[in-house]
C-alpha cells in the first residue's frame, strides 16, 4: 500500500485556526502533509499587504517545529484564473512536490466542486468542512473580533500599533502606561531609560555606540510585544528609532552612515496605524538622567522641530496627530484618536470571555 501525502492549498490571506485543524487533521490521517501557499500579483492577500511571499514566510513560521508539515509556495501568475487553469496549475504544483515512488497524494479540500474536479483528474480528494465558522474573509473585514482564530504569524500584520512620541518631560511615558491600562493592552516603555538605569549613565554621556544598542534594543523590545500572546490586537509604544535618531542628531551631531543606516533600516520594518505626537508642555523635570540643558526652552523647542522633521521624513504614509494641552485633555484626546482605528474593530466582551 502507498504512504499517502495530503495537499492543502489555498491564498490563506490569512491563515487561521480552520485552516490549522483541517491541516493537523490532515497530516494524521496522512503519513505527512504539503501546504501550498498559492497567490498573483494583486490578489486578496496583497490587497491587504499580505503578499505572496509574506504568507508563505508566516505560515512557515506556523510550522517551524512540525517535521510532518511542509510548506510550499505557487505563484499563479500567468495562471489562467479558476476554473479555467487547472491542468497548468496541478503541473506546477506536482513539480514543488517530491514525491517517492510509494507515495501518493491525497487533496483534501472543502468545496465539493473541487474534490469533484481533481478526481475527474485521477487525484484521490478528500472534501471536508473548516470547523469553527471562520472564514479569511471574516477576518479581514473585523480582525479584532475574530483575534483568537488568526495564526499566531498572522497577527503583528493585523495588530493596530500606536506609537507615543515627542521630547523628554512632556508627561509621554506616564501617558502610555494609563492608556495600556485603559485599553488592557501591552505597552513598550522608553527603552533608553531601562539601558540608563542599568549601567549607570546620563543623557549627555552616551555614545555612538550605545545608541546603536537604544535603536535595536527599542525595536525588539517593541517587536516582542507584538508578538506575544498579551497582544489582542493594540500595542502601544513609548519612542522608536525615529526618535532615537532624533536624540543622536541633538547629543552626536556627526553624520554616521551606519547609524543613519541602521536607523533607516529599523524605520522600514516598523509598522503603526496611528503616531501621537505630545508637544512640550509644563516644565522639564530632572529625573537624575535627563540631560538638563534641554529645559532652556529654546533648545527644546528647535529639538521638537526637528523631530517633527524627522517623523515627516520616516514616516510619510502614517496618520500624526499632535497634541499639547493639560495632561487631562492630552489622556482625553489619545484616547479619541485611538477610537478612530481600534474601536472600529474592537472586540466585544464576550470575546474576552
Amino acid at each position: 500500500m502507498k504512504k499517502t501525502v495530503a495537499v492543502i492549498f489555498g491564498t490563506f490571506a490569512p491563515m487561521h485556526k480552520g485552516h490549522i485543524d483541517l491541516v493537523q487533521r490532515a497530516k494524521r490521517e496522512c503519513d505527512r502533509a504539503v501546504v501550498i501557499v498559492s497567490g498573483y500579483q494583486n490578489d486578496r492577500g496583497q490587497q491587504i499587504g499580505l503578499g505572496l511571499q509574506k504568507r508563505f514566510r508566516y505560515i512557515r513560521e506556523t510550522f517551524n517545529d512540525e517535521s510532518l508539515v511542509s510548506v510550499f509556495k505557487l505563484d499563479e501568475e500567468g495562471i489562467p484564473p479558476y476554473p479555467h487553469g487547472w491542468k497548468p496549475w496541478l503541473a506546477a504544483l506536482t513539480d514543488l512536490i517530491t514525491l517517492s515512488s510509494d507515495e501518493e497524494l491525497v487533496f483534501y479540500v472543502s468545496e465539493e466542486e473541487y474534490a469533484e474536479e481533481l478526481r475527474s483528474r485521477g487525484y484521490r480528494a478528500s472534501c471536508t468542512e473548516r470547523n469553527f465558522g471562520i472564514s479569511a474573509t471574516l477576518i479581514r473585514e473585523n480582525p479584532a473580533k475574530y483575534w483568537n482564530s488568526i495564526a499566531k504569524p498572522f497577527r503583528r500584520h493585523f495588530s493596530k500599533n500606536v506609537l507615543v512620541l515627542g521630547s523628554a518631560s512632556n508627561g509621554k511615558t506616564t501617558l502610555v502606561r494609563d492608556l495600556g491600562r485603559y485599553y488592557s493592552c501591552p505597552v513598550s516603555l522608553e527603552y533608553s531609560r531601562h539601558y540608563q538605569q542599568r549601567y549607570n549613565v546620563r543623557d549627555d554621556e552616551l555614545t555612538g555606540k550605545d545608541y546603536n544598542y537604544l535603536l535595536t534594543g527599542q525595536y525588539r523590545q517593541t517587536s516582542n510585544l507584538i508578538d506575544s500572546d498579551t497582544n489582542r490586537g493594540l500595542v502601544i509604544a513609548d519612542t522608536n528609532a525615529t526618535v532615537t535618531e532624533a536624540y543622536y542628531d541633538y547629543y552626536i551631531g556627526e553624520t554616521s552612515s551606519s547609524f543613519h543606516s541602521l536607523c533607516a533600516d529599523t524605520v522600514k520594518s516598523e509598522k503603526w496605524a496611528l503616531i501621537i505626537f505630545v508637544l512640550p508642555t509644563g516644565s522639564y523635570i530632572d529625573d537624575g538622567y535627563r540631560d538638563m540643558t534641554m529645559a532652556d526652552s529654546e533648545i527644546r523647542h528647535a529639538f521638537t522641530e526637528h523631530l517633527k522633521e524627522l517623523v515627516a521624513k520616516n514616516h510619510p504614509h502614517t496618520p500624526v496627530a499632535f497634541i499639547g494641552g493639560s495632561y487631562a485633555e492630552n489622556y482625553s484626546q489619545a484616547i479619541q484618536l485611538i477610537d478612530t482605528i481600534y474601536n472600529e474593530f474592537a472586540p466585544s466582551d464576550k470575546w474576552f470571555d
